[in-house]
């Protein structure tokens, strides 16, 4: 036998069979990544248990402390000893995998927290012949038999204490004790969300962050954790079809934020974070939010447990539906319904951000001490008292005060009569007749920017750039939409090099591409485009057809070649519309205006921005101290 046999033999690994406590913690790293994902499986098995009432308690983040107790049915001594064995669950009474109701199922968390951390167990069992609570420690996996304990009342504490001390590697990787905190935080709102009749209490490092009392209805619920102000603003959406329902509430274009916290998604009352639930989301509100901001959302999908698998991840947020297809669509059909329904409201804080900008404001350019006589200048008044500025010379904010720009009475306004279409002129273009519309009439133009328009009731200040954005916008998609789109022929086809992953995309979107007014062959490694949609001529056609490709192509994108031409229509509304700056006649202001009224969707632009912002004529009482 030669040296390089023998040495090769030495080395040859041996397979042995991991023990149970490295078998744990090879789990935890699966299913407990941090504090959060441990205070989530200990609420979760809480609300199986049919608890009503839940408490926790964390310290440093969730990483020095956790506990969690609730009045749910409890564990016998016999129950308590093989829940802390690897792979035992009271969920799943027949073994099958495609019909899951409870929250838990997999048998792993409580044998994995135990094998990484200082674990107790303290319950007392309902409806049972043993009447003293039992407690039972695990620490680093090493198990304590269960002891008779004081426990004053039916159900069960769990504590965590240390979370990954076993394994200090770990430790490294978590996030400051806040961030940790917030994570936990977010895990208890989203399952308090979707059970209101439970109620749940959050303190940590003795402050309490919350306390929600049972509730009876997901409005009372939503107005806990969401709060009364983005209660406001969200809209009911709900719908129907081949046995899958979809509830909840989305909010309103106008009202929307810089990161997506605010947005929760459950699938039978599952707390999850799917990507095709994220893609829906952003299918629906393509037409109204820019890039970088994201709406308030809290959506239930109700579906056979049959049809979605929830075992596609250790975490269980994640799911995979039987019908994808048929669940999108509903989806997406039911948002945008409800985003068209309400197309032409605004949010409620808009009215509200107005009046504070109104409001007097302290001189703070002083720098005496506070005497308690504050003097007050209004810096943005609402008219200015020097007529002979004129923004004819003037650039747009260069004047000390904002000049509102009134056409002279020469100039006659039209009226339209809703029912026959007939435009007639009065002789006083400040008349406000009754049938104006929910915009009345324009008084002035502010900055060469803002429409200000008097109705029955108070003053709408309309941002014109905007408004006809929308406007614009709404007609092409219309028009796309009812008579298919038209070609433009290039002069010179445009040839792109593909490679094969865009090859494989490209044969498949093919047909969808020719539809949309593309007219495209692809052989070997280039794509020859021909013709472009004639809506977008103005455009040059390459950088476009280099962005089509690029999110036709990204995996992580549901965006369809229609979605994303309807895109391009966007941004080519935006250039083409009324610009800020553009001084505009009484007629044509009130034309925009009646326009506005009978848009759709013309609440918010392309972008997400309000159009116009409606100031009551208690509003304005309120600002000179008449209310």
């Amino acid at each position: 036998m030669s040296i390089h046999t023998v040495s090769a033999i030495i080395d040859r690994p041996v397979i042995r069979q991991l023990d149970a406590t490295l078998i744990n913690q090879i789990a935890a790293g699966e299913v407990i990544e941090r504090p959060a994902a441990a205070l989530k499986e200990l609420v979760e098995n809480a609300i199986d248990a049919k608890a009503t009432r839940i408490d926790i308690v964390l310290s440093d983040g969730g990483k020095s402390l956790i506990s969690v107790t609730d009045n749910g049915v409890g564990m016998t001594a016999a129950d308590i000893m093989i829940a802390i064995q690897r792979h035992a669950t009271s969920k799943l009474p027949t073994g099958d995998l495609f019909h899951i109701i409870t929250l838990g199922f997999r048998g792993e968390a409580l044998p994995s927290i135990g094998s990484i951390s200082r674990l107790s167990i303290t319950s007392l069992p309902k409806n049972s012949d043993q009447s003293v609570a039992m407690e039972l420690f695990i620490e680093g996996g090493a198990i304590t038999p269960a002891r008779p304990a004081a426990y004053p009342t039916h159900g069960t504490r769990i504590v965590i204490k240390d979370l990954f001390y076993a394994t200090p590697a770990r430790l490294k990787f978590l996030k400051s004790d806040a961030t940790e905190l917030t994570a936990c935080s977010d895990v208890v709102k989203r399952l308090a969300l979707a059970y209101p009749t439970v109620s749940f209490s959050l303190r940590s490092n003795d402050r309490i962050l919350f306390d929600y009392a049972t509730r009876a209805t997901l409005g009372e619920r939503f107005a806990d954790v969401l709060g009364q102000k983005t209660l406001d603003n969200l809209r009911l959406a709900d719908g129907a079809r081949d046995g899958i329902s979809v509830s909840g509430v989305i909010s309103l274009p106008t009202f929307h934020k810089s990161q997506a916290t605010d947005q929760f998604f459950f699938v039978n009352q599952r707390p999850v974070r799917d990507k095709l639930l994220i893609g829906v989301l952003k299918a629906s509100y393509q037409d109204y939010l820019e890039t970088g901001r994201h709406p308030v959302v809290a959506l239930f999908v109700n579906v056979d447990p049959a049809e979605v698998d929830v075992n596609v991840h250790p975490s269980k947020a994640e799911v995979r539906f039987r019908d994808a297809q048929g669940v999108r669509s509903l989806l997406i059909g039911t948002l945008k319904a409800t985003l068209q329904r309400h197309g032409q409201e605004t949010a409620s804080h808009l009215t509200g951000e107005a009046l504070m900008r109104f409001q007097r404001q302290p001189n703070t350019t002083t720098s005496k001490p506070y005497s308690g006589n504050t003097t007050y200048t209004n810096t943005r008044p609402l008219f200015a008292t020097r007529p002979t500025a004129s923004y004819s010379n003037a650039s747009r904010f260069d004047v000390p005060f904002l000049v509102p720009r009134v056409v002279d009475t020469g100039e006659n306004m039209p009226h339209i009569d809703h029912k026959t279409g007939e435009i007639t002129l009065t002789d006083d273009p400040f008349s406000c007749p009754t049938d104006a519309g929910i915009l009345g009439v324009a008084k002035a133009q502010i900055a060469k920017t803002y429409i200000i328009s008097e109705t029955n009731d108070g003053l709408i200040i309309v941002d014109q750039h905007a408004a006809h954005e929308r406007i614009v916008y709404e007609n092409m998609k219309q028009q796309y939409l009812a008579g298919g789109v038209a070609k433009q022929f290039l002069l010179v086809p445009l040839i792109i090099t593909i490679d094969e992953h865009q090859y494989e995309i490209l044969i498949h979107q093919k047909d969808t591409l020719q539809t949309l007014g593309f007219d495209v062959e692809i052989f070997g490694g280039q794509a020859v485009f021909r013709a472009i949609p004639a809506l977008l001529k103005q455009n040059d056609p390459e950088p476009m057809i280099h962005d089509l490709m690029t999110d036709l192509c990204d995996e992580s994108t549901t965006l369809t070649a229609h979605d994303a031409l309807l895109e391009f229509l966007s941004t080519y509304a935006c250039h083409t519309s009324i610009r800020a700056g553009q001084i505009l006649s009484i007629a044509e202001m009130n034309a925009l205006l009646r326009q506005i009224e009978t848009t759709p969707n013309s609440g918010q632009c392309n972008h997400g921005r309000p159009t116009y912002v409606t100031l009551s004529g208690t509003d304005i009482e309120c600002l000179f101290g008449r209310r």
